[in-house]
């Protein structure tokens, strides 16, 4: 049975790397994935009890951990700033980070948001923003990393992750087709939390109702573990097995080697953020909890799936916390929906007024703004290095709350 299991995840990968251009031989795929379930079951008698998952369970994930990784970095491309790859899509990076490097977008995004809502037009122009210069360089990024995936896949751009990131062509076509239904909704169904100031929707702000609530039910991060757990009782017993970090990103890992999972939320947030954040994650836990006990892999299901059932249980705690508390999550999904809509939009044509496409999208995605043209796209990370990230949320979000229309 185990054999036969791998067979089928070094066929799987090998199929992966074929079709991003890399030549590997199947023997030898399956000689790391045995290597890898060897290893598995010697760290697998060391486990102490309660084991999150079964053998056979626990082997495969480790495998698919295994290949993982050396999928990401066979595929991984140094960069050398002085002397980049003749590649136009890699040239075009190197020329935007030289403009704005990481460690700058991510200080100037740290300022901006230490910054009252109120006083950040007025540092806003005190930076003397190289705008027309950046937007330059990132349209280019744009065509040029959009052109070498046409090239490269022969599919438009957001299609060709509907694999990498396992989402259902049906569900994403539907999302495509009905998600101003979402976002109509979502709007109308936002709290209220009185009279909005004139920055609330400005280009200089991300909304936010979470913060604006009266009241908020937990006062530190272990209230929030024993409320999950409470709620899924079954798997208190594993309670003990989740551990919390604080750095740059919120984030889960199932810790192979230990059993457990470690959850790194965002030092920079607020607490109320960090909260919402970690129920999340806490979702994901609940969810591979699930998926171990039912002998199955998570990791083999995909990003997509992963998404949705801890949002599913996200929304499930906020609405027994406060009904409020559910509805200010709400601007999550149109923030999800704006980035999603605007990289569509941009992939479709980079050459044209980006800054005005993204005030219009999220003019779209919330009712009642007025933005005219916004900028912040050349801060934000995601949308420079990671192309469509948001895409398994944003169609989970889609598939979650349509049931609701229904």
């Amino acid at each position: 049975m185990l054999s036969t299991k791998l067979k089928e995840i070094s066929l799987e990968y090998c199929q992966k790397y074929q079709e991003n251009g890399i030549v590997i031989d199947l023997k030898q795929l399956s000689n790391t994935a045995r290597a890898a379930a060897n290893e598995a079951k010697d760290n697998y008698l060391k486990l102490t009890s309660p084991k999150t998952c079964f053998k056979e369970v626990y082997l495969t994930h480790w495998v698919r951990e295994v290949l993982d990784r050396d999928f990401v970095l066979r595929t991984l491309i140094p960069i050398d700033y002085k002397n980049p790859p003749p590649e136009p899509h890699l040239q075009t990076m190197v020329d935007y980070f030289s403009l704005l490097p990481l460690k700058l977008i991510r200080r100037l995004n740290q300022k901006i948001n230490n910054t009252s809502p109120a006083d950040r037009k007025k540092l806003w122009k005190s930076l003397d923003f190289p705008v027309e210069e950046a937007n330059d360089k990132f349209a280019k990024l744009i065509l040029a990393r959009r052109n070498y995936f046409s090239e490269k896949r022969q599919l438009p751009l957001p299609e060709m992750f509907l694999k990498q990131f396992k989402i259902p062509r049906n569900a994403y076509q539907e999302f495509i087709q009905n998600k101003n239904e979402i976002i109509d909704w979502c709007n109308e169904f936002l709290p209220d939390v009185g009279k909005l100031p004139s920055w609330f929707h400005s280009e200089l702000n991300l909304p936010c109702y979470l913060c604006r609530l009266s009241e908020f039910p937990f006062r530190n991060f272990k209230e929030v573990i024993d409320f999950v757990f409470q709620k899924y009782s079954s798997f208190s017993v594993f309670k003990s097995k989740v551990k919390i970090k604080m750095g740059e990103v919120t984030h889960v890992k199932y810790k192979k080697k230990t059993d457990s999972f470690l959850i790194t939320i965002d030092k920079y947030a607020n607490f109320r953020h960090q909260a919402i954040g970690l129920i999340h994650e806490l979702g994901h836990v609940i969810s591979f909890l699930k998926d171990f006990q039912n002998h199955l892999d998570p990791l083999e299901k995909g990003k997509y799936y992963g998404e949705k059932n801890a949002i599913k249980i996200q929304f499930s705690v906020l609405k027994d916390l406060s009904e409020n508390l559910f509805r200010a999550s709400l601007v999550e999904v149109l923030l999800t929906f704006w980035k999603i809509m605007f990289e569509m939009n941009l992939y479709k044509n980079p050459n044209q007024d980006i800054g005005k496409l993204y005030a219009d999208t999220f003019n779209t995605c919330f009712k009642g703004s007025n933005q005219k043209r916004n900028p912040f796209y050349l801060l934000n990370e995601a949308i420079i290095t990671s192309p469509f990230s948001s895409l398994p949320h944003a169609v989970a979000y889609y598939k979650i709350l349509s049931l609701k229309l229904s």
